[in-house]
């Protein structure tokens, strides 16, 4: 009994002890702390930045984010992208990456979650934010002639054209001198693809209409020829995210009325003819079988209009538009293209020639009137009154001149023996040595050089003549060795040869008429005198032998700036030359020879308005032609030209010449150019 009762008193005790131990355990887990989540941030991150998250967990923990994200977020791990983290409790951070692909329309999101004691929080929301999206266009610049401005660095920058520093509200087309139409170069740059969405239907599509984000793209904005509204027009460049058809760019354009477009080139003031209808080539200085060539540029609807001045015995002449009295003029026109498709603006040569001449001088009138202008027209004789009226002088394209027949006796190069210092001309009819040596034709020949005698001086006589009969100024015969005249014959026609030093008058029996020497050739055929040439060789008669007459200036004179101009004489080529002796030298050289000179100082690198308006001239030569490299030109038309000079290096000439020449190669004009900038 005892020992039962010892058991029971055991296992009760026992027991006891495990639920003691029970309530123990119960009691610590009671006590545990709950997780400590950090408060919930939500921050906007760029592309490719990250965003730290600090953390003091007081147990262990995982961090997550979701992998639908996965392409756009992650936590880095050291090198390691991940998208769980796990740590134990204390301080820790957690570094959340964005991707740095750049998106500008969609917000991406990410949510941070962080487990701890089996609780999950967001303890960040993170937003990559969009970006910005950038285009600029800008217009290329222009000179002081309105043309576009070419890039001097194109090789380094692969841009033709200089831009604007600004991006251009608008885009406005022009037409340059010398251009083939309506244009500008415009300068595209944005960090999106981008494609030309729309554009005017009188613009053709450029080259290239997308663009790269980041690259500058070059774009020529040409007006289709075809297309061009006459009275102008406005509308809107589209430029379009190409991959968000939603976004776009607007930028006006507008292109300049045509309607009023005409020019006329080619043609000079005057065009002259000869008795042969050959016309005057004022570059060469040569008479040229043929016609001469202009062109015009204008809408449809530009027409010519003709009028011949027609002589009467008695009274001024008058103007006429009939055809009689325009018959020896040739005009042709080169006919307007109306197949579909040509252009608004056509440029359409023309020539203008003359029938030979067997009569008296004749002139007339080349007018070109634009369309507007033409329309209003229905009767030539709208446009004249005695003369042409002052409101249409305006488009008188050229003065036609034709020589009167010449007679019996002609000048093959009238204009070469200008240049070797000799002229010829026919008397008038009532000329006293015409009576006195009985001849229907008489002529007056000059020389004023030594050589004045040259193969320029031919002279045709239109029949075969049997002889020729010298007389001095007395009109007295002179015979064989006695003749300081005598004529000889050559392959293209005669010469006439002057020896003044057998001149038995000499020049004292000339002081009073200021000529030194005179004589005269008559020249006679089977029916006997026909004609006679008055012999007149002085050597201060005023042709020839330089360039008398020859004229350097600046084409706007009023605009210039950074550069001047003078014309060197005997009174101030002291002054100009400054103390340089070699300049000196030249100049007083040039002045006893009659060459006009002049002075072009430029004092700025890149003056304005400096184009020279020069006379007709056939070659230009640059010298010195080693040393001089800083100095170049360019021809603008057949009488102006544009000089560009560089700061000369210090082995260099530090002044060069454009020396001006004629056919024959004689100077004709020297033009100095010092650089002093």
């Amino acid at each position: 009994m005892k020992r039962h009762y010892l058991h029971l008193v055991m296992s009760l005790l026992a027991g006891a002890c495990l639920a003691a131990a029970s309530c123990s355990d119960s009691d610590k887990e009671i006590k545990a702390p709950s997780p400590n989540f950090p408060e919930a941030v939500s921050p906007t991150i760029g592309a490719g930045e990250t965003f730290t998250i600090e953390i003091d967990p007081n147990q262990d923990w995982e961090a997550s984010v979701p992998t639908a994200t996965a392409a756009w977020f992650w936590i880095e791990d050291g090198t390691q992208k991940v998208w769980t983290l796990r740590g134990g409790a204390g301080p820790a951070r957690i570094v959340i990456a964005a991707a740095e692909l750049e998106e500008f329309d969609d917000n991406r999101v990410c949510e941070v979650t962080l487990t701890m004691g089996g609780q999950s929080k967001v303890i960040a929301t993170i937003t990559r934010g969009t970006l910005d999206r950038g285009f600029t266009l800008r217009t290329c610049q222009l000179d002081d002639y309105g043309d576009f401005i070419y890039n001097p660095n194109s090789t380094e920058t692969g841009l033709t054209y200089l831009y604007g520093t600004e991006p251009a509200e608008n885009v406005a087309l022009t037409w340059p001198e010398g251009r083939t139409g309506f244009s500008m170069p415009v300068l595209v740059e944005a960090n999106f693809e981008w494609v030309l969405g729309k554009l005017p239907e009188w613009l053709e599509v450029p080259a290239k209409t997308i663009g790269e984000p980041g690259a500058q793209l070059e774009l020529r904005l040409q007006g289709d020829a075809s297309r061009y509204p006459l009275d102008g027009a406005e509308e809107t460049l589209v430029f379009t995210d190409k991959n968000n058809s939603g976004v776009s760019y607007e930028i006006p354009i507008s292109i300049p009325a045509c309607r009023d477009i005409f020019s006329v080139s080619g043609m000079s003031a005057e065009t002259k003819f000869n008795t042969k209808a050959e016309y005057f080539n004022s570059m060469n200085g040569d008479w040229v079988p043929g016609s001469a060539m202009g062109s015009v540029q204008s809408i449809d609807g530009a027409k010519f209009f003709l009028f011949a001045e027609v002589t009467q015995q008695w009274g001024a002449p008058y103007l006429s538009a009939e055809a009689e009295d325009l018959a020896w003029i040739l005009l042709t026109e080169e006919p307007w293209d109306s197949t579909p498709g040509s252009d608004v603006v056509q440029s359409r040569q023309f020539t203008v020639g003359v029938t030979e001449n067997g009569g008296k001088a004749r002139k007339a009138y080349l007018l070109a009137l634009p369309a507007a202008v033409a329309e209003t027209i229905s009767d030539p004789y709208q446009l004249i009154d005695a003369e042409i009226r002052d409101e249409y002088k305006q488009y008188l394209v050229t003065t036609i001149n034709q020589e009167a027949n010449p007679g019996s006796i002609s000048a093959n190069n009238p204009a070469g023996m200008t240049e070797i210092g000799a002229a010829f001309e026919k008397l008038p009819a009532d000329d006293w040595y015409i009576g006195e040596f009985g001849v229907r034709d008489g002529y007056k020949l000059i020389y004023t050089k030594e050589w004045s005698n040259d193969p320029e001086s031919t002279l045709t006589v239109d029949r075969e003549y049997t002889g020729v009969a010298f007389f001095d100024y007395d009109l007295q015969p002179m015979s064989g060795e006695e003749s300081w005249l005598s004529v000889r014959k050559t392959a293209e026609g005669v010469i006439v040869d002057m020896d003044p030093a057998k001149d038995k008058c000499g020049g004292s029996s000339m002081a009073n008429e200021g000529i030194a020497h005179i004589g005269f050739a008559v020249f006679t055929d089977a029916d006997g005198r026909f004609a006679l040439i008055q012999c007149i060789y002085d050597e201060n008669y005023p042709i020839g032998g330089g360039g008398e007459g020859f004229e350097v200036k600046f084409a706007m004179p009023d605009l210039v700036s950074g550069a001047t101009l003078v014309e060197i004489t005997k009174e101030n080529y002291e002054a100009v030359a400054g103390g340089n002796t070699d300049l000196l030298a030249s100049f007083a050289e040039n002045l006893g020879m009659g060459v006009p000179q002049y002075m072009l100082t430029y004092t700025s690198a890149e003056p304005s308005n400096a184009v020279l308006e020069v006379s007709p001239y056939q070659q230009i030569m640059l010298m010195p032609m080693s040393g001089a490299e800083w100095l170049d030109y360019e021809p603008l038309s057949d009488t102006q030209i544009q000089v560009s000079m560089a700061k000369p290096e210090a082995e260099q000439a530090p002044y060069g010449m454009l020396q001006f020449l004629d056919g024959s190669w004689n100077m004709k004009c020297i033009v100095y150019c010092m650089p002093a900038f």
